[in-house]
């Protein structure tokens, strides 16, 4: 075991040797996954509104206040032509126009339907569609307090009258708090980003430096020398991970199922991403081609795997290409250890399906190499 491990140390301390690579690793896992979860949102709040009263009346003023008093949209001005509103919304100074028309009390007060116009900046259909969902929701809460306080006494008022009330309930993440999902997702991303460049970077760096020649001249067996290359950059993804677990403590995520679990599965996770990591510095001939391939493959696996989107929402073709990523399994695991506390009982179809692509991603990583070295 002598040579295996002088081996296995020489490649730790070429790691922190390059200093790139472990600013890259501190960089990815420390500072990168707080950015994205301090920037990314998938809330829709403070959306900018514009309003065109033409009636002027209290009845319009109670229905405004109705719009400002939440948190979902801020009054951006009052323009006092319809160009003046097309113009706020052209410039993206608002994203709302509501535009009341000079009747809509007198309608009221006689008891006919009253309309009101929402503008949308569509150029964000994400937004736009909620954007309309919360208009359509104040909207549709002012006019049945209208219609209930129209209704005569002598039926015995709104408190008579029977209702049927939506009571919702969040299961896993009761304040629907989107941190929550962005950090986890985040996290199993650096992971992988970690695990797949660093394999890739260091042998890419061997071939440049010219130090991969020296090693196969050296009396080390294939399996050492490769054996070498994924046990200090196993160790380091998962000392990564422990450092990254400060993000998720910082936004008050919950850690609801096992830690150890976690790491177990993660562990086996990384099989996958540095056989990627190992396939690709075989067939990179210095650091730039590494990297880039790396990214080329990150980018898209990044995509198809639930991590930006639910997969559930995703084309059908591209659902079916979802199930050869082992990332898109290692996040429902994240998402079920972290938020829903469940244990392999209930994760061991997905610990399953990405042992056995990582297994094979992995194999076949090691296959590259040792026909390089062999």
């Amino acid at each position: 075991m002598g040579p295996l491990l002088a081996l296995i140390r020489k490649e730790f301390l070429q790691f922190f040797r390059r200093k790139p690579l472990v600013i890259l690793v501190v960089w990815t896992i420390a500072v990168e996954i707080a950015i994205c979860a301090y920037s990314i949102t998938y809330d829709v709040t403070h959306l900018r509104l514009a309003v065109r009263d033409l009636d002027g009346s209290r009845e319009s003023r109670e229905l405004i206040s109705r719009f400002a008093q939440t948190e979902y949209f801020d009054l951006a001005g009052h323009p006092r032509s319809a160009r003046e509103l097309d113009d706020l919304l052209d410039s993206g100074r608002a994203a709302v126009g509501l535009a009341i028309p000079p009747d809509f009390s007198r309608q009221l007060g006689q008891g006919l339907p009253a309309s009101v116009q929402l503008l949308l900046d569509g150029s964000n259909s994400n937004s736009a569609l909620i954007a309309l969902g919360y208009a359509t929701r104040i909207v549709g809460e002012y006019s049945r307090e209208r219609e209930l306080s129209a209704l005569p006494v002598s039926v015995g008022g709104a408190g008579a009258v029977p209702e049927v009330r939506n009571q919702r309930r969040a299961w896993y993440n009761p304040g629907l708090r989107s941190v929550d999902f962005v950090t986890i997702s985040m996290l199993t991303l650096g992971v992988t980003i970690i695990a797949v460049i660093l394999p890739a970077a260091g042998l890419a760096w061997e071939k440049e430096a010219g130090t991969i020649e020296q090693l196969l001249v050296m009396p080390f067996r294939p399996w050492e020398l490769m054996l070498a290359k994924v046990v200090p950059t196993f160790v380091v993804s998962l000392a990564a991970l422990v450092l990254a677990l400060w993000v998720p403590w910082w936004f008050g995520v919950p850690i609801r199922g096992s830690l150890p679990l976690f790491f177990a599965l993660s562990a086996l996770f990384l099989f996958s991403s540095l056989g990627l990591g190992l396939l690709w510095g075989t067939l990179a001939e210095n650091l730039q081609q590494a990297l880039l391939l790396s990214f080329f493959t990150l980018f898209p696996v990044q995509v198809i795997s639930g991590v930006v989107v639910p997969v559930e929402s995703m084309p059908r073709p591209i659902q079916l290409l979802s199930l050869l990523s082992p990332l898109r399994y290692y996040m429902e695991i994240g998402l079920g250890i972290f938020l829903k506390g469940v244990g392999m009982e209930t994760l061991w179809p997905q610990a399953l399906a990405m042992g056995g692509l990582g297994l094979g991603i992995f194999a076949l990583g090691l296959w590259r190499v040792g026909r390089q070295l062999g």
